[in-house]
């Protein structure tokens, strides 16, 4: 868990940039692909409770997991892919945006639903986490599988 307030506002930081940083047009790196989601899955591990997980936090994680694999997928199917100068690009649009303001708001409203926040934020993030590893799996997974030029990009170029 966050030991302090300062870790944690700099991992949201961190969460915000990449966010905005995917409607600017970025060359296709595997590593981008595949940390992203990596990333949340190790704050998941980190924030996972050391208790008993009570059922009612187990459906809200089926939930928001259901609505991250939705985010994900409009994500990968608006997202902008092209070559220039025989480079992969990939870039979100406007509909990036509303997809994580929408999961946000969805995340918000779950929990208060629950009730999730009168116990502590700190036992809850790890849903958060979910949510944002899915989303981003989805994305990656969808956008490879879809764009050739995304596979030609992960595949080492061959010497003449």
């Amino acid at each position: 868990m966050y030991s302090n307030v300062g870790t944690a506002l700099l991992v949201i930081c961190i969460i915000v940039w990449v966010i905005f940083r995917q409607l600017r047009p970025k060359p296709v790196k595997k590593l981008f692909f595949i940390l992203l989601p990596l990333l949340a899955v190790y704050e998941v591990h980190q924030t996972f409770p050391q208790q008993a997980v009570p059922m009612t936090q187990w459906i809200e994680c089926i939930l928001v997991i259901t609505f991250a694999l939705i985010a994900g997928t409009i994500q990968a199917w608006y997202s902008k892919v092209y070559i220039q100068n025989q480079i992969v690009y990939v870039q979100g649009t406007a509909i990036t945006l509303i997809t994580w303001a929408s999961f946000i708001g969805v995340r918000m409203t779950l929990g208060f639903a629950f009730g999730e926040f009168a116990t502590g934020y700190h036992r809850i993030q790890w849903i958060l986490w979910i949510g944002i590893a899915v989303i981003f799996a989805t994305r990656s997974l969808i956008l490879y599988a879809k764009f050739p030029e995304i596979k030609q990009a992960f595949t080492p170029s061959k010497v003449s």
